[in-house]
């Protein structure tokens, strides 16, 4: 790899504004992953319940 080449793949350290982040999480919110993750939560509740009693660690 040439040099030229190394300091085109090389990122900015800086970080983006907060009107960046919050455009970015309200387009998360509104993606296929993120329904998906919240439409799993009463499954992932109610194994954590299920297991409340449980000795996982001996």
């Amino acid at each position: 790899m040439t040099t030229s080449q190394e300091s085109s793949r090389k990122f900015s350290l800086e970080m983006k504004s907060e009107v960046h982040y919050k455009k970015a999480a309200k387009s998360y919110r509104k993606s296929k992953q993120y329904i998906n993750m919240i439409n799993l939560y009463p499954t992932l509740q109610n194994t954590l319940i299920d297991c409340e009693d449980e000795n996982l660690i001996e």
